[in-house]
């Protein structure tokens, strides 16, 4: 693992993403490095009141002195305040990284589902950046479920990686919208045959719990249910 450090990043880009989700890209040292999967905090002063927020990085570990973050924005919240204010050139001080949701290494005879909603999605598209033109032999299922087709961000991205590899399936799923794809919450599409398989939950309480439910129901062993929460 690598060390955890505090250190200046300077925003390079700042875009909407969906109405509710914000992209940023930092330059930060090129000394910095992580294990994706990971995050890093930063430090947020609002009102006079100063918070540490965790955010997931975006970037694959070999795009060094770079750091991309993706906010969902909340009416009111602490830090959205701040990021729909947020401009080129601002300075944010960042620690990290921290956390252990990343990929099994000794699993990767096995199929691996990244299994998400919203923001979510964010360590994955890490994960599979870093991991899939490592991995070859490996599959890799993103099971990525949102409200409607707009807030399909990296949807065309996502599409790319698996024209571009084999042995990628992008399965994005909707829940408030009719579409020509697939439909419902992420359980209706993980199936009964759940051996041989390992998986990765990331999103909100609900989400992570509610699906690492019905894989325990489904008698997968808990060494293969790898989970992030978000609230």
């Amino acid at each position: 693992m690598a060390i955890i450090s505090t250190f200046k990043g300077i925003v390079q880009e700042v875009k909407y993403l969906t109405s509710s989700v914000m992209f940023f890209s930092l330059t930060i040292p090129h000394s910095f490095t992580f294990t994706a999967g990971q995050f890093v905090t930063i430090k947020m002063t609002n009102n006079g009141q100063t918070k540490m927020k965790s955010y997931s990085i975006l970037n694959p570990p070999s795009k060094r002195g770079a750091l991309d973050i993706c906010a969902k924005l909340i009416p009111g919240g602490f830090a959205s305040e701040i990021f729909i204010k947020t401009k080129v050139n601002d300075t944010f001080e960042l620690k990290g990284p921290f956390g252990h949701f990343i990929l099994d290494e000794s699993s990767l005879e096995t199929e691996q589902w990244f299994i998400c909603a919203g923001t979510g999605v964010v360590p994955f598209y890490s994960m599979l950046a870093q991991n899939l033109p490592l991995n070859q032999n490996t599959k890799f299922i993103l099971l990525f479920s949102v409200r409607t087709q707009q807030d399909l961000f990296f949807h065309q991205e996502f599409l790319t990686l698996e024209k571009g590899h084999p042995n990628f399936i992008y399965m994005p799923t909707l829940t408030r919208e009719d579409w020509p794809g697939l439909k419902g919450r992420v359980q209706t599409h993980l199936g009964t045959e759940l051996n041989n398989k390992s998986f990765y939950i990331c999103g909100l309480n609900e989400l992570v719990l509610d699906t690492k439910k019905y894989l325990i129901e489904h008698n997968v062993d808990q060494k293969h249910i790898h989970i992030e929460r978000y609230n």
